[in-house]
């Protein structure tokens, strides 16, 4: 019996499963912070024909630099085929890209181990990650980019998958080429240096266009997430390690460079022409605060224990959670050191080791290249879920993979002891899967939540005559729910606020009782009549 139809159908069904799951958790929307809703007016300026600019200001309108552009394009062009929102276009494609993750893990794990249960063991642990479902419950490119990020360590993985095909195949050629090499010269014969030029060409494609098309989903991740840098350095890393000779490594370089670099450099290109920057960050040292650093920590350990109750006691234990890690990125890294060092110097590898091999290069990789941001370009970046999202379904890839090894060792005590863990986890995951679902279905994350939906403040906001200025300390947030470009509020009183001819909305934050805030908040409204009032801010007038 065939069973690739039926592991397809099992596939499709998870894929299906992923998207129905998604939909029920959010009815109302999906959550929003700023960077969300800044890819959604983006999205509306590219419908509007002005380009990939900031129109949720009111001051002089600016291309944006500081985030790719095709995650804001995504929605822009489903709001264009289905005339919509891009806000409700968000939640369209997250709820299809959710799924399409799923399933493609489902198919990771089959093709990493030849092993169908494998395959949809990874996709349950994916669709009953708590930490992920909450990820692709918000307005955010980071679902995106994983999705792109699996198809680009997909058609890597073919490459080699396909040259292992072509080898087994060259063992019934030989024959055929010795009676071509030893038959008689022919008259306009082509030289030998021709005939290998063309023969290069002509199979040149035919070989490695998965190669060219890795770096073509490479670059659109990048397109995607300026942290698809750390990803064009595993495949090339990993292209040097696992191609057996120095001419098809600089061979195979330059078909996947061929595919990746144009884009990349065509957008950095345009962000040096516009604002002088490629990426709108400067460098500048900054080391991680300890602070970010445990909340990475806290965060990680959350996403591998999603159950609160078996986390209470120990995750605030940074010491514990510090030794636990360095243990697994040590182990993994002497693991990936060990088969790198028998890939390169005795080729020993086989398509199978080719994605936990390069998930594991990227794992580093990725770490290497947040460590570096946060260290010199952008020290403001919390170690959250969002960040650390890429490195979850890695984790989640390398994890399968450790445990089918462990199963196949053969040992009983080893194969209780997967099967065990296999369990907990499903487990464990489940459980905490229903009571997020459920959390996530009474209201939307952040400034889509119901309190900034029914907000007095924001009422009386829509209400204001449009020649009204309104300056705020949430700018996103306030053009979001009132549908026009505001005033960013900064350290002094406006002038227009002086005069009656401006608004001005203070919205707390969480530490509204900092010194800090309260300082600022005290300048910021002195003379200034309270209009209204509500739980999230302030409005006020002269």
């Amino acid at each position: 019996m065939d069973r690739k139809p039926v592991f397809a159908l099992v596939l499709g069904l998870l894929t299906a499963s992923g998207i129905w799951l998604l939909k029920i958790s959010t009815p109302s929307g999906l959550g929003l912070i700023d960077d969300a809703i800044s890819y959604i007016a983006a999205a509306r300026a590219l419908l509007n024909g002005q380009g990939f600019t900031r129109i949720w200001l009111a001051t002089a309108t600016e291309p944006i630099t500081h985030w790719p552009p095709f995650f804001s394009f995504s929605l822009a062009t489903i709001s264009r085929i289905f005339d919509i929102d891009p806000y409700r276009s968000a939640r369209v494609l997250n709820i299809l890209v959710f799924g399409a993750n799923a399933g493609i893990l489902g198919l990771f794990g089959y093709k990493m181990t030849k092993s169908r249960l494998v395959g949809i063991f990874l996709s349950l642990l994916f669709l009953s990650n708590t930490a992920l479902i909450r990820l692709h419950a918000q307005a955010l490119s980071e679902p995106l980019y994983i999705f792109v990020s699996l198809l680009a360590f997909l058609a890597f993985y073919s490459y080699f998958e396909k040259e292992e095909h072509r080898n087994r195949k060259k063992t019934n050629e030989n024959v055929i080429a010795n009676e071509v090499k030893q038959s008689p010269r022919r008259s306009g014969r082509l030289p030998r240096q021709a005939k290998a030029f063309l023969a290069m060409t002509k199979n040149g494609w035919s070989e490695n266009k998965y190669l060219f098309l890795a770096g073509a989903l490479t670059a659109l991740s990048y397109l995607t997430r300026y942290a698809a840098l750390s990803l064009l350095a595993t495949f090339i890393i990993a292209i040097l390690i696992l191609r057996p000779t120095w001419r098809k490594r600089f061979s195979s370089l330059a078909f996947f460079l061929t595919g990746a670099l144009p884009p990349i450099l065509v957008w950095m290109g345009r962000n040096k022409l516009v604002s002088g920057s490629a990426t709108n960050r400067t460098i500048e040292w900054h080391p991680v605060t300890v602070e970010n650093a445990q909340r990475g920590l806290q965060e990680f350990f959350s996403f591998l224990i999603p159950l609160q109750d078996l986390r209470s006691g120990w995750i605030e234990n940074y010491l514990f959670l510090t030794i636990i890690l360095s243990v697994i990125a040590i182990a993994l890294l002497l693991w990936l050191l060990w088969r790198g060092w028998r890939c390169f110097f005795r080729q020993e590898k086989t398509s199978l080791e080719i994605i936990p091999f390069a998930t594991a290069l990227y794992i580093f990789g990725y770490m290497g290249a947040l460590l570096v941001s946060l260290s010199f370009f952008d020290a403001a970046t919390p170690l959250n879920d969002r960040i650390l999202s890429p490195v979850y379904v890695a984790c989640l890839v390398i994890l399968v993979f450790f445990i089918h090894s462990l199963f196949q060792q053969g040992k009983i005590t080893r194969r209780i002891f997967a099967s065990a863990l296999v369990l907990f986890l499903l487990v464990t995951f489940s459980i905490a899967q229903v009571r997020t679902v459920k959390a996530l279905q009474e209201s939307p994350h952040g400034f889509a939540s119901w309190r900034w939906r029914e907000s007095m403040v924001m009422e009386t906001l829509r209400n204001l005559p449009d020649d009204v200025e309104i300056h705020t300390n949430q700018p996103t947030a306030v053009y979001f729910w009132i549908d026009r470009p505001v005033y960013r509020l900064w350290d002094a009183q406006p002038k227009s606020l002086q005069s009656g001819e401006a608004a001005m909305a203070i919205f707390f934050p969480p530490d509204d009782e900092s010194p800090e805030f309260q300082a600022w908040f005290a300048e910021m409204t002195e003379g200034l009549t309270l209009v209204e009032k509500s739980g999230l801010g302030n409005l006020y007038t002269k």
